[in-house]
């Protein structure tokens, strides 16, 4: 029983049977907590994680490439809504510089139209008060003169009547 003892005391002491020992309870631990299993969901899981970040990945490549693609000609855009904006404000410009004027023209005509009609009015009032005038400095003259010379009046007289028959 010795020897069976000392065999047994080798095997004991032997780096094969404390191998083998941990081997039996490593299988044990392994199947005692489905490392196996939770090690395959594990790799599952990065793997659906892997092909998750691919996707959006791409999805970004395809945004980052639409965000390219709308700032490629923002400058030239953007030189054309100045340039058409510059165009507009000159059109206006000149749209303004021309009513204003056609505005002071007609303005000009008006004030000219009013001048003439108050100088025809004061023309018309003078001619009239020329007329008046005259007409009255002849009266006054013809009386004058046929009081100065009373065969005149006959005279005249006599002319009107031979005007009128």
């Amino acid at each position: 029983m010795n020897t069976v003892i000392n065999i047994w005391d080798t095997i004991v002491k032997s780096n094969t049977f404390n191998f083998l020992v941990m081997l039996a309870i490593l299988y044990w631990i392994v199947k005692k907590f489905d490392i196996q299993g939770n090690l395959e969901n594990f790799k599952n899981s990065i793997t659906n994680s892997i092909k998750k970040a691919d996707v959006e990945k791409e999805l970004a490549g395809k945004t980052l490439l639409s965000a390219e693609k709308s700032v490629a000609n923002l400058d030239f855009e953007i030189s054309q809504k100045l340039k058409n904006a510059k165009k507009q404000a000159e059109t206006l410009v000149k749209s303004i510089e021309e009513q204003t004027e056609n505005k002071v023209n007609q303005l000009e005509k008006n004030i000219e139209k009013v001048i003439e009609t108050e100088e025809k009015k004061i023309s018309s009032k003078l001619t009239s008060k020329t007329a008046t005038t005259s007409a009255l400095l002849a009266k006054n003259h013809i009386i004058s003169v046929l009081k100065a010379h009373p065969e005149l009046h006959e005279r005249f007289i006599n002319q009107s009547i031979q005007e009128l028959g």
